[in-house]
């Protein structure tokens, strides 16, 4: 079963300014490429891949593995909707996975940036950490509005093992008994309907005074 969890990075100054660098150019890369596959019709990524790749590389900068992530960015979207053409925002999530992405220790991860490797701390509560021991290495880099720096870590985690049965009784719902089990309990329903007569009579009594 996978989950997305959420830890808050911490870059100084600088790192911040790194990181908002690479969010910017990834997203004009991905406008870039909209508007060719908008042109062409085209959401196939290897078909993409052909036209787009080196132009990309060249014309922003961008390592080949994040060249790769905005094709198929711009592919998985674009699939979705071919009839407008599709428009990033500047500052919209931009994804990474395990090449250019790599977490050391429990309190700071390496992201690949336009100006190589940076290595941010970060935090994340008890839960998170929990579950950040199955992380798969694909995360969404998030800028807030307030500025703050977030990853979404895509994590594996096993579904718990069911729990063995080893003794089960039948029940029989009915009108008269509301519960008959298999080895010959019953259980009326008697107090049940005059409960209920007796508030349907309130219910009646209190409409007319009213």
């Amino acid at each position: 079963m996978k989950l997305t969890v959420q830890i808050q990075l911490l870059p100084d100054a600088e790192h911040a300014k790194t990181l908002r660098a690479m969010v910017e150019r990834f997203n004009e890369a991905c406008n870039w490429i909209a508007a060719e596959c908008f042109t062409r019709q085209e959401a196939n990524q290897f078909n993409v891949r052909k036209f787009a790749y080196k132009e990309v590389r060249e014309r922003f900068g961008l390592s080949s593995q994040i060249a790769q992530l905005a094709i198929k960015a711009v592919c998985d979207s674009y699939k979705r909707d071919k009839a407008k053409r599709l428009k990033f925002r500047k500052h919209a999530a931009i994804v990474y996975d395990q090449r250019t992405m790599s977490f050391k220790g429990i309190d700071r991860v390496s992201l690949l940036t336009l100006d190589g490797r940076v290595l941010i701390p970060f935090v994340m509560g008890k839960y998170q950490a929990e579950q950040f021991t199955h992380a798969k290495g694909q995360a969404d880099l998030i800028l807030r509005h307030d500025g703050e720096w977030f990853l979404l870590v895509t994590v594996d985690v096993r579904a718990a093992a069911p729990i063995p049965t080893t003794n089960f009784m039948g029940v029989d719902f009915g009108v008269v008994n509301i519960a008959t089990t298999e080895d010959g309990g019953k259980f009326s329903g008697e107090k049940i309907d005059a409960t209920r007569r007796h508030y349907g009579e309130r219910r009646r009594s209190l409409g007319k005074a009213a």
